[in-house]
């Protein structure tokens, strides 16, 4: 079964071969893989090839879920999300975005997109997130996704081949729940 999850703007679908030359190609960009934890830089040719085929496998065994953000109307993939298993009940939240849809609310979209699949299909109890301090932008997306800061931590950047600052987030399912019964309150 080949999961799709459709937002406003949006569409968020398993990534296929088809797509390893775009994301290579954004991933080489420096301004994103240096605001990620994974990403290496310089980024090695069909790297992004291999990625893409561990997916299915990952999925099957429960411990990462990634998607291609896409707009909708659109099959050609504009960034990458995902939720990883960090330890049993709870997932994190990872996310980037190409620099052309960058402050257009697109990432704020995902993520909030992410946060109703991990609680409602995944089952999670938490998620957690966090951003190097250096990317600000990146922290507002998650608290517009009604994540909260929880700390600050040293991270490992694959492009920086350094630890960096981070500022650490949490989004509880109970919270959440809350926050949506709230809103729906309001609603009516």
């Amino acid at each position: 079964m080949t999961i799709r999850i459709e937002t406003r703007r949006l569409l968020l679908r398993p990534f296929v071969a088809a797509d390893a030359a775009v994301v290579e190609g954004y991933a080489g960009r420096w301004e994103i893989a240096r605001m990620t934890t994974r990403i290496a830089h310089p980024y090695p040719k069909g790297a992004a090839a291999a990625w893409i085929a561990g997916h299915a496998a990952a999925r099957e065994e429960g411990s990462e879920y990634t998607f291609a953000v896409t707009l909708q109307g659109h099959e050609q993939p504009i960034g990458a999300t995902s939720l990883r298993r960090n330890e049993p009940g709870n997932l994190e939240l990872g996310y980037w975005l190409a620099p052309g849809h960058w402050g257009q609310g697109l990432a704020t979209e995902a993520a909030q997109a992410m946060v109703v699949y991990g609680f409602e299909t995944l089952g999670a109890e938490a998620l957690t997130s966090g951003h190097f301090a250096d990317n600000a932008a990146s922290g507002r997306v998650l608290e517009k996704a009604g994540f909260r800061a929880n700390g600050i931590a040293r991270q490992w950047s694959e492009a920086r081949q350094d630890f960096v600052d981070a500022n650490r987030f949490l989004l509880t399912r109970e919270s959440w729940q809350r926050a949506r019964r709230i809103a729906a309150e309001k609603a009516r």
